[in-house]
């Protein structure tokens, strides 16, 4: 960044200088305006394919270092998820956010599961219970047996009947039981638990107020205590034991046993459980938006194994108004019309392999900036991608481009050569921490300058560098050290800021100093 003339700050510290030899020189004064940079809407493309769970896990970890840059830079940013997978209709061209699985496992396998999406109609305080009539494996797969509850329960409004027998959807009278011989306790089989309600759109905390309810189905005491509560992505969490549950009584599992949003909980597991809920867009107002990124970016690794991240994240604007598509009932309309006209529009890709999706990759890159209109043809850093790949070219193309010992990485020639042409960053897939990609692309997106150029070559024993919150003298903040708040590089003659050292947003840095007769480093 070259020096922004402040007349106020420019007139202020230029001020003359006398040397031991009695003449005057006059101080170089450069001063640099760290502008901001208002709005970001960023598109984060997962490969949700086999082998993928370990980078999964390691993006959503490192959240929080992308939205501190962000919040450094006060920037008014939103972010949603997508994966590489254009075949199969629950992914194809649609954003994350809404579903979810919960897996009952025990030792002898697999208990219960039911798959919910967004389409099932959650609301948010009131849970899903399913018909009273229903309540077997068979039938609590199937969206049309489950419904909004309609009982209230506790101080805070909460609806739903956490801990009691369900109602029929339809209001008819509930099919009457007769409690058998009880031959527990003993270990439940496939079908004798039951997933029967869901809190998934919790009325408060997410991290206090989610839960669900199971039911014993049988006239025996059933010992659930080490039972499994998992997702396809990266839930795992086990019931205490020892536990019984009563013959064709329910128990509730949440997230909380205290201020649980009044729901009276009688098992809370505290971490490796939380439910997904319907946010598609995460935004800097979004209740815990760290948990919902890592819900939304853990998609599992039953995806397609044919990776498209390209493709995909076209058909996720499929129906905006410059694809000249009819807009109603279009995927831009289901995905909550993500771009905003005045906001940056940027990519990341994270895949462990190269993208085959049918256009060439200069097709897709027109598509994404007509999505910004005509001025991001003249203003490039409206668009931009970025992707983390494997991004060292193989000897041979059968031969994978790294290797780790979770896994592979096979070069991504495509998503590199997007990143390239739109000045992106770049990052290996096979790095066992993302967060310096993530700090980087977090402070490349807030539009926070890390290098500022100097006008002369700098006496280094002469340069005094300051930080000011506006314009005026009197909004000193304080000085600055060479090698501990920055660095000066001599080629090209800069300042150098890392990403937890870069001035704020609006604020004014200025560098003051004797031009030296040799540059630095030409001695």
């Amino acid at each position: 960044m070259r020096p922004w003339i402040s007349s106020v700050l420019l007139a202020a510290l230029a001020l003359a200088g006398c040397n031991e030899q009695g003449f005057t020189q006059i101080n170089v004064v450069d001063v640099f305006h760290q502008e901001r940079r208002n709005a970001v809407d960023l598109l984060v493309v997962i490969d949700n394919s086999c082998s993928m769970r370990e980078e999964q896990e390691n993006l959503a970890r490192n959240f929080d270092a992308l939205i501190q840059s962000f919040e450094a830079a006060d920037v008014d940013w939103q972010l949603s998820v997508t994966t590489t997978d254009a075949e199969h209709d629950e992914y194809r061209g649609r954003l994350m956010g809404g579903d979810d699985e919960i897996i009952l496992r025990g030792n002898t396998g697999e208990l219960d599961r039911v798959e919910y999406t967004r389409d099932w109609g959650f609301q948010r305080g009131t849970s899903l219970q399913l018909d009273a009539n229903n309540l077997r494996i068979s039938t609590n797969t199937i969206a049309d047996y489950w419904c909004n509850s309609e009982a209230s329960f506790g101080a805070e409004g909460g609806v739903g009947t956490p801990g009691g027998p369900n109602i029929t959807c339809d209001g008819e009278p509930i099919e009457e039981v007769v409690v058998g011989i009880d031959a527990g306790p003993r270990e439940p089989r496939a079908g004798n638990l039951v997933i029967t309600e869901i809190m998934a759109e919790s009325p408060g905390d997410d991290a206090l107020c989610e839960w669900f309810e199971l039911t014993n189905t049988t006239d025996d005491t059933l010992m659930i205590g080490g039972l499994e509560i998992a997702d396809r992505g990266r839930n795992s969490a086990f019931l205490p034991s020892p536990l019984n549950l009563t013959p064709r009584s329910q128990i509730v599992v949440g997230r909380s046993d205290s201020a649980n949003c009044d729901t009276p909980v009688d098992v809370a597991l505290a971490t490796g459980f939380s439910l997904n809920d319907g946010v598609l867009h995460i935004t800097p107002d979004t209740p815990a938006a760290s948990e919902i990124f890592a819900e939304n970016v853990a998609q599992g690794t039953i995806g397609t194994g044919i990776e498209q991240g390209l493709e995909n994240a076209r058909l996720v604007f499929e129906g905006h108004p410059s694809t000249q598509v009819e807009l109603e009932g279009s995927l831009y309309e289901q995905n909550g019309a993500f771009l905003r006209d005045d906001a940056t529009f940027s990519l990341l890709f994270v895949s462990d392999e190269d993208d085959v999706s049918p256009y060439p990759v200069h097709t897709y890159l027109r598509e994404f900036t007509d999505l910004k209109g005509d001025r991001a043809y003249r203003d490039r850093t409206l668009l931009n991608v970025s992707a983390v790949v494997a991004k060292d070219p193989p000897p041979r193309d059968d031969i994978p481009s790294c290797e780790t010992e979770d896994g592979i990485g096979w070069y991504g020639r495509r998503y590199l050569e997007a990143a390239n042409e739109t000045s992106g960053l770049t990052e290996s897939i096979c790095e066992s921490d993302f967060s310096p990609i993530v700090a980087e692309l977090g402070l490349t997106l807030s539009g926070l300058v890390a290098e500022f150029s100097l006008s002369r070559c700098p006496s280094l024993g002469t340069m005094v560098v300051k930080l000011y919150e506006n314009d005026s003298t009197e909004s000193f903040v304080r000085e600055l050290i060479i090698d501990e708040d920055f660095t000066y590089v001599v080629d090209g003659n800069l300042l150098r800021f890392v990403e937890e050292q870069v001035p704020p947003s609006e604020q004014y840095v200025t560098a003051t100093y004797f031009p030296a007769t040799i540059c630095p480093g030409d001695e």
